[in-house]
C-alpha cells in the first residue's frame, strides 16, 4: 500500500485542504475499504475502471465509470470494492468552497465533473503519464494555481466557524458559535449550509465523530465508554446515534474490524 499526502502552496490553502495519492494492491491489501465523509468535497482522479463504490444500509451499489469525480449527498457507509488494485489521486477541497466549486450538482451519486470548469481532464494526463513521485503533488499546486479565486466575506466566516469547531474538535453547540460570533443561530445554520452544503450541526457532529474515531484507532487500549467521556458524551443512546450518522454503523461493529487502510490513512 502506497499512501502519500501533501498540503498545498501557502497561497492555495485558502480553498485547498489538501493532495493525496492511494495505491493498494490486492494481493497484501484487503480488496474493500471504508471512506468516512468529512464534508470536504474531493476532485477525484480514478485509475482503475474494474471497481465498485457501495453505499447506504442496505448497500447499494454503483460501478466505477467515471475518470474524474466528486461524490455527493449520498448515505453512510461507504465502502470501495476493487479487483486487482485501486489507484487514485485527490484534491481535497476548504469545506467553505464547496458551493463554489459544486452548486451546479442537481442529483446525488458518483458526480462526473471531467468537463467542469476548471478542465481537471489536463491534469488527469500529467498525474498517471509515470509514475508517482513528489513531483505530482507539484503538478497539482501548478494547476490549481492557474484558476483566479478569493474567498468572499461569507466564505470567510464558514471558514472561521468551520475552524473554530476542528479547535473545539467538534465538542461545541450551535448556541455556543452563536455567542462565540455574535450572529443568530438562524442566521449561522442557513449561511452555513450554503457555503458548505452540508448543515452546521451535521459538520459539528463529524468534526466530533472523527476526532474521537482518530482517537480511539491510537489508543486501542483505552475502553470506548472512557474515549466518549472526553469527548463530551456522557449518554451512550446519544453517541451512537451521532456516531451511526457519520459512519453508518454502530461503534461496536466499526472498531471490532479497523482495517489497514483505515489505520494509515
Amino acid at each position: 500500500m502506497i499512501i502519500q499526502a501533501s498540503l498545498p502552496s501557502k497561497k492555495l490553502y485558502s480553498f485547498i485542504k489538501e493532495y493525496y495519492f492511494i495505491e493498494i494492491n490486492s494481493k497484501s491489501e484487503s480488496r474493500q475499504n471504508p471512506i468516512i465523509d468529512d464534508c470536504h468535497y474531493d476532485l477525484v482522479f480514478f485509475k482503475e475502471a474494474k471497481a465498485r463504490f457501495f453505499y447506504g444500509n442496505p448497500a447499494k451499489k454503483i460501478d466505477f465509470r467515471k475518470r474524474i469525480f466528486t461524490i455527493h449527498d449520498l448515505k453512510p457507509p461507504y465502502k470501495i470494492s476493487f479487483e486487482d488494485s485501486l489507484t487514485f489521486f485527490t484534491i481535497k477541497l476548504q469545506p467553505w468552497v464547496n458551493h463554489h466549486f459544486f452548486s451546479w450538482i442537481r442529483e446525488n451519486g458518483i458526480i462526473d465533473i471531467e468537463n467542469m470548469g476548471i478542465d481537471p481532464g489536463s491534469l488527469y494526463k500529467k498525474v498517471f503519464e509515470k509514475e508517482f513521485s513528489e513531483e505530482t503533488f507539484e503538478l497539482a499546486n501548478i494547476f490549481m494555481s492557474q484558476h483566479d479565486f478569493e474567498l468572499t466575506s461569507t466564505m470567510e466566516l464558514v471558514r472561521s466557524i468551520c475552524e473554530y469547531i476542528q479547535q473545539k474538535k467538534g465538542v461545541i453547540s450551535v448556541s455556543q458559535l452563536s455567542e462565540h460570533f455574535g450572529k443568530s443561530r438562524q442566521y449561522l445554520n442557513r449561511t452555513f449550509k450554503n457555503e458548505v452544503m452540508y448543515s452546521l450541526k451535521y459538520y459539528i457532529t463529524m468534526v466530533r465523530i472523527l476526532n474521537l474515531v482518530k482517537f480511539k484507532a491510537s489508543h486501542s487500549q483505552i475502553a470506548l465508554t472512557e474515549v466518549c467521556y472526553e469527548y463530551g458524551y456522557f449518554d451512550q443512546a446519544h453517541f451512537i446515534n451521532d456516531f451511526k450518522k457519520v459512519c453508518g454503523m454502530s461503534p461496536g461493529k466499526f472498531f471490532s474490524d479497523l482495517p489497514e487502510f483505515l489505520l494509515r490513512h
